[in-house]
């Protein structure tokens, strides 16, 4: 008989969870830094630069959904198999981000942006999509 919590069946999906909460809570802080006017950094992934009451605004939005999304996040790294499905949930949304990014705000960015943003979400998607499958067959 085998034992879960030492599966690498279980150990995989857990750190993948962990990646993500942690990254998405360092954007969501740095999100509301920007709308709060502290900072000015460009924005991850796409590291757009933007300015303006409206793109504040935007930004501490984004930084509720984010932050929201790092508590789910961290919700399914504590029964990591049960909640697997939050594993490819996330990795469609990322594609739908990629594909926002390029057919909707496009010409906001640069081709540098718009590649760098590209391939920090895809690598997301395939990391996700590998472990919700790795914790599908255990």
């Amino acid at each position: 008989m085998r034992s879960d919590r030492n599966s690498w069946k279980v150990l995989v999906p857990t750190i993948v969870f962990w990646i993500g909460a942690i990254g998405d809570g360092l954007i969501a802080v740095e999100w509301f830094l920007i709308s709060l006017d502290i900072v000015n950094f460009p924005i991850i992934p796409s590291f757009f630069v933007g300015e303006g009451q409206d793109f504040r605004f935007a930004m501490g939005v984004g930084g509720l959904f984010m932050m929201g999304w790092t508590v789910i996040l961290f919700w399914g790294s504590r029964d990591p198999l049960e909640r697997k499905g939050l594993l490819m949930i996330t990795a469609v949304m990322l594609l739908v981000a990629i594909l926002s990014e390029w057919l909707v705000f496009g010409d906001l960015l640069t081709a540098r942006q718009l590649m760098l943003g590209t391939l920090v979400k895809a690598y997301l998607v395939v990391q996700f999509a590998f472990a919700y499958f790795v914790a599908k067959s255990a």
